[in-house]
């Protein structure tokens, strides 16, 4: 048993010792290792130059990346960057501008000179583990890349021609292209460097065609036939989207693949961009991987590689005609495109634009009195009749307007633009037409006057356009100074009252003259009701005003204003909403009717209701 015991201590001891020595050799190995990279001396102070001298991004034409056995080359030609090797493809430019930045900009973290290198394989350079080479000029500028260092993160760097050996940041590796793939332009369309005024999408039996306008940028569907108005912000946006539509795999670059497999033999569609009659880049799209319902296969014709892409954009080439359709039924106008304004509805009325005392342009009507439109009220009608957008498409070629309320159209309006012609006549070009018929109860009919079809448009949007008038005159409800006011009739809730006021500004009710307090204050209420405005007109006749609480028996006001010839503003008072504007109603100087307005509720309320009505 004693012997037993002692041949098994032997055994652990020797045991231990291997692992020792091991142990021993492993640190020794280490420390020799690290002896060898590191400088004789203090350690070096941090380089003051570039990480790659003399490197100018600007003028690089050319970048080759070796590692291990690939080179991965990219040409920058045309103003544009294009893999060369190991195959033909258009670069990421911004990887590509991230590498040139980062090496000539950088500075080295350590610089050992050459009279303290003992050998640079033991940096790790000898043969380096990747090399970069810039071509710029005549002579092209190598960078080796070695081994990592000891500790920290980071690696020994060596221009070629140059002794000298750098420390550098190791994430410096990640802007390296490490597969041949890395350089990749990832997306599908590289449309900066594509000529094109036409897309062209085809599924099936389906042919859409879009043509841009060069002289006004307005995109047109010119198939399927009859042409139409196309949709241009949409376009527009769709056109930023497909310059970012992603390539997450690439699946083949064989010319010889099967590419009955992808779906791509017979496409299921085709987008291709264009000018004029000829094509400038294809792409092919197939069906989708089993296990990724949300991509889908795709080719270019100018790369004939097989690609992986989402297909949500590809649904959204393939919608309903009516999404790449301009709903709204007004082009974009340019400023100056019309100065003459024609509206038949309720009335029938001419707008013009003109410049008025202080060089100002306000649109004035053709009436006896040249009445004035209201800058606010005309440019919401402006803004309500260049947003006015269809629903629907009706009927896109119609021969017989008839059924649909425009053969003799009830509500139109028309955009003309004034000119000169050649024998010095005035003339009007017409620009627009909107007409508009019968149709349901939310909804009525509309067509352009330079289309054959007939759209739905809300009912509500139609009746918020200013089809009389009134609905945008200006404002002002009259004008007149204190100074002009000889007397003040009230009659409020069945009681009369008569103020009268002399030229000097002195008011007396009656015989007796006012105090001071009263006096100034209806000097004040004479002023704010001399520059009366509406804050809303509201309707103009009289059938309506019992409606507004406007009757023979109504609270009034008549302001009687001397001159020649003397005349009595006179305005009444009808329904009070609380917390709101009250109505009230004067006489129309263009109709002689009644013309309901809303009254401004603080000067009700501050100085007639507490002055004049007590």
């Amino acid at each position: 048993m004693v012997a037993q015991a002692g041949v098994g201590t032997n055994l652990v001891n020797s045991s231990q010792t291997k692992w020792l020595v091991g142990l021993a050799l492993a640190l020794f190995t280490l420390i020799a290792f690290t002896e060898l990279r590191r400088p004789a001396g203090p350690p070096s102070a941090p380089g003051s130059g570039q990480l790659v001298p003399r490197l100018r991004p600007a003028t690089v034409t050319r970048i080759e990346v070796t590692l291990s056995n690939t080179t991965v080359r990219a040409e920058f030609a045309a103003g544009q960057w294009r893999l060369t090797a190991p195959l033909s493809y258009p670069a990421d430019p911004l990887l590509i501008s991230a590498l040139l930045e980062i090496c000539s900009s950088r500075r080295p973290q350590v610089l050992i000179p050459a009279s303290q290198i003992k050998s640079p394989a033991a940096f790790g350079l000898q043969p380096p583990q990747s090399i970069v080479r810039f071509h710029q000029g005549d002579a092209p500028i190598e960078l080796r890349i070695g081994a990592h260092t000891p500790v920290n993160n980071q690696i020994y760097i060596q221009v070629a021609g140059s002794g000298d050996i750098a420390i550098a940041d190791a994430n410096l590796l990640g802007y390296l292209p490490q597969t041949a793939d890395a350089w990749r332009d990832r997306s599908l369309f590289a449309l900066a460097n594509v000529k094109f005024d036409r897309l062209r999408v085809r599924t099936g039996a389906r042919d859409l065609l879009l043509q841009l306008d060069v002289t006004n940028r307005l995109w047109r569907i010119a198939l399927p036939t009859p042409p139409k108005r196309a949709n241009t912000p949409l376009i527009e946006e769709l056109l930023v989207r497909l310059r970012q539509w992603p390539v997450p795999q690439f699946v083949t670059d064989d010319p010889r693949a099967d590419l009955e497999s992808f779906g791509l033999h017979t496409p299921e569609s085709e987008l291709a961009f264009g000018t004029g009659t000829n094509d400038t880049l294809v792409v092919q799209f197939g069906k989708s991987p089993t296990n990724q319902p949300a991509l889908v296969f795709a080719r270019s014709l100018a790369t004939t590689n097989v690609m992986l892409v989402p297909r949500d954009l590809l649904d959204a080439l393939r919608a309903d005609l009516w999404e790449f359709s301009e709903h709204r039924l007004l082009d974009a106008l340019p400023a100056g495109a019309v100065d003459i304004l024609q509206v038949e509805g309720r009335e029938k009325f001419t707008l013009r634009l003109q410049t008025n005392a202080a060089a100002q342009f306000v649109w004035v009507a053709d009436d006896a009195l040249k009445t004035v439109m209201d800058p606010v009220l005309m440019q919401s009608f402006s803004n309500n009749l260049i947003i006015l957008s269809a629903v629907e498409l009706a009927k896109e070629v119609v021969t017989d307007f008839a059924p649909y309320g425009l053969a003799s159209t009830a509500r139109r309006i028309s955009l003309l633009k004034s000119g000169t012609n050649a024998a010095g006549m005035t003339t009007n070009s017409l620009v627009a037409r909107l007409e508009f018929g019968n149709g349901r109860v939310d909804s009525l009919f509309a067509r352009r006057h330079d289309e054959s079809s007939v759209y739905v448009v809300p009912r509500g949007d139609v009746d918020r356009l200013a089809w009389s008038l009134v609905q945008i005159q200006d404002r002002t409800v009259w004008s007149f100074t204190s100074n002009q006011v000889a007397a003040v009739t009230v009659d409020f809730d069945g009681q009369s009252r008569r103020l009268t006021r002399a030229p000097g500004g002195r008011w007396t009710e009656g015989a007796e003259p006012v105090d001071e307090l009263k006096n100034l204050a209806l000097e004040e209420t004479m002023f704010r009701l001399g520059h009366l405005r509406a804050e809303q007109w509201s309707y103009l006749g009289t059938t309506n005003l019992p409606i507004y609480g406007i009757g023979a028996d109504s609270r009034r006001i008549s302001v009687e204003l001397a001159g020649s010839p003397a005349r009595t503003n006179t305005v009444w008072f009808g329904n009070m909403p609380q917390g709101r504007n009250p109505y009230a109603a004067v006489t129309d100087p263009r109709s002689g009717q009644p013309l309901v307005f809303e009254f401004p509720r603080a000067l009700f309320r501050d100085y007639v209701g507490q002055y004049l009505g007590r």
